[in-house]
C-alpha cells in the first residue's frame, strides 16, 4: 500500500535504492504533507505483496495470489528488521540526515506481514532510543483492519493513513481491484476502529477514472462519515499499472478539495 502507491513513492537515497525497495530501509523521501520520511519496508525483496491491484499503482500489477503469500513471499524476519532499523536509526542519530518521521510501507501492503504488530512495536522502540519525538506512520489499504491485532498495532503509531479512492462499491472494485472478498464497507468499518485516522486519496482520469460528479459526491459522503483528522489528496505522479491513466490539472484537484470543504468543513491538504 504500499498503501496508496503513488502514496507518494520514495525519492532520494539513503541505504537502499528507493524505487525497488531493495532492502528494509529506504529513503529518506519527500512524502507530501508527511515531509521527509525514512521508509521501513517489511515485505522483503520479492514481488509486490498486496491485497489490492490498484489501477494507479507505480509498482505495477499485483501478480502474487493471496493464498501464496505465506509460502512464496520472503517476508523480512523480526531479527533482520531489528538489526536494520537499529543500524539505520543509530546512523541517522549520529550522522544525519535529519528526517521528519518514519513510515512503515514499502513493497506492497505492510499489514500483510504475519508479524506486523510485533514489528510495529520494534520500530517504535528503536525510534524511542535513537530518534525520539519522530512520528511513525503506517500506510495501509485498510483491508486487514477487521483483524483486531492489526488495528491495535495501527493505533500505537502517531499517523494512521488509510487510502480511500472511491465512495461506492462499484468504483472501489474498478479502481482498487481487491484480490480478496474485501469490499469498501469492510474497509470503512475497519477504518472507524482507528484513532484520529488520516485519509489519503488519489484522483486521476483516463481509461479508468474516479472524478465523475457522482463519484466525488459519494467519496465526500464517505469522508463525512469517517470524520478523519486530515485528508491528503494527491494527483497521479508516476507511471501506473494500468495504461491510459492521466494526471489531472491542478485546478481540478483543488476543486475536489474545495467541494469537500464546502460540504463537510474538512480542509484537505493537496499535493497535485
Amino acid at each position: 500500500m504500499s498503501a496508496a502507491r503513488n502514496l507518494q513513492a520514495p525519492q532520494g537515497n539513503f541505504l537502499d535504492h528507493p524505487s525497488t525497495h531493495g532492502g528494509i530501509i529506504y529513503g529518506p523521501f519527500e512524502n507530501g504533507p508527511m515531509k521527509l520520511n525514512l521508509g521501513v519496508n517489511i515485505l522483503g525483496t520479492g514481488p509486490k505483496a498486496c491485497s489490492f491491484n490498484c489501477a494507479y499503482c507505480d509498482l505495477g500489477e499485483t501478480s502474487m495470489r493471496l493464498n501464496k503469500l505465506k509460502s512464496e513471499v520472503p517476508f523480512s524476519s523480526i531479527e533482520s528488521v531489528t538489526m536494520a532499523i537499529n543500524q539505520a536509526f543509530q546512523k541517522i542519530h549520529s550522522q544525519g540526515p535529519s528526517v521528519d518521521g518514519i513510515c512503515i510501507s514499502g513493497n506492497g501492503e505492510p499489514t500483510l506481514h504475519p508479524e506486523f504488530p510485533e514489528i510495529t512495536k520494534l520500530v517504535l522502540s528503536a525510534r524511542d532510543i535513537w530518534m525520539p519525538g519522530k512520528p511513525v506512520s503506517v500506510f495501509t489499504n485498510g483491508a486487514a483492519l477487521d483483524t483486531r491485532r492489526v488495528a491495535d498495532a495501527m493505533n500505537l503509531v502517531e499517523h494512521r493513513i488509510v487510502k480511500i479512492d472511491a465512495g461506492n462499491e462499484k468504483l472501489f472494485k474498478h479502481v482498487n481491484s481487491p484480490l480478496s472478498r474485501t469490499n469498501l464497507a469492510k474497509v470503512l468499518a475497519g477504518t472507524r476502529k482507528l484513532k484520529d485516522v488520516i485519509v489519503q486519496s488519489l484522483f486521476f482520469q483516463g481509461e479508468v477514472s474516479n472524478i465523475g460528479t457522482s463519484d466525488i459526491d459519494d467519496w465526500i459522503e464517505v469522508i463525512a462519515v469517517l470524520k478523519p483528522k486530515a485528508v491528503h489528496i494527491y494527483g497521479l505522479s508516476r507511471p501506473s499499472a494500468v495504461a491510459g491513466l492521466a494526471r489531472l490539472d491542478e485546478d481540478t484537484i483543488y476543486s475536489i478539495a474545495s467541494r469537500l470543504e464546502r460540504k463537510t468543513q474538512i480542509k484537505a491538504i493537496v499535493t497535485p
